[in-house]
């Protein structure tokens, strides 16, 4: 691995860590043993590093929305694009902790990551869409849009909440707890054979939902 992919690693381990206001530039130097000045070489500030970061983020969130759009999805396959959605969310949890310091500190991070937010609740809301048409999901325009918007809560906040009480975010476990409560508050919409149902609740219970959706 070169070091600017070594930066990369170690300042997002620190950062989902630690809070991205608690990492200095010197602290992700000394992480990976190396002077300040060769990470200087590579990025020159923690603020490229931020930026760095989300890029990649946006690029592998764009990928999933993407696949997600242009495939026929099932009802599964819609929860499994929930699911890649909120493991996104957790590999890059540091731009989810406080949005005030980063919208105060890298603003134009802090903008794109709200244009991104947008552009998965326009996904959301197509792929809602989409069941309603064909009959899998029975909702009027105004429940759909609160489906949406309460799925975004559980992806902006789910975290943050688990993190309060104590609780270990660390697995995928709270990735399945925040896919449960959208179960909980899409189920009385949704209008698939109970076999098929019961099926993807035991998946989500049981952590083991598969697609062919790809990333």
């Amino acid at each position: 691995m070169k070091t600017a992919e070594k930066i990369l690693v170690t300042s997002l381990d620190l950062f989902n860590q630690r809070g991205e206001s608690n990492v200095s530039s010197v602290d992700i130097a000394l992480e990976l043993d190396i002077s300040p000045g060769n990470l200087y070489y590579h990025f020159k500030g923690k603020e490229i590093i931020v930026a760095a970061l989300f890029d990649l983020y946006r690029e592998q969130m764009d990928r999933v929305i993407n696949s997600a759009l242009h495939k026929s999805l099932s009802i599964e396959d819609f929860f499994y694009f929930l699911y890649l959605v909120l493991e996104k969310g957790h590999l890059f949890q540091f731009l989810y902790h406080n949005q005030a310091n980063l919208a105060e500190n890298h603003p134009a991070v802090a903008k794109s990551f709200k244009k991104n937010l947008a552009s998965q609740e326009k996904c959301i809301e197509k792929l809602l869409n989409d069941f309603i048409q064909n009959g899998s999901i029975k909702a009027s325009q105004v429940q759909s849009l609160q489906i949406v918007e309460l799925i975004g809560l559980v992806f902006t906040q789910s975290a943050n909440y688990y993190a309060l009480k104590g609780q270990d975010i660390s697995d995928e476990t709270h990735l399945y707890k925040g896919l449960a409560m959208i179960m909980f508050a899409v189920l009385p919409y949704i209008n698939i054979p109970q076999g098929e149902l019961h099926q993807l609740q035991e998946a989500i219970a049981t952590h083991s939902l598969v697609s062919e959706l790809v990333e």
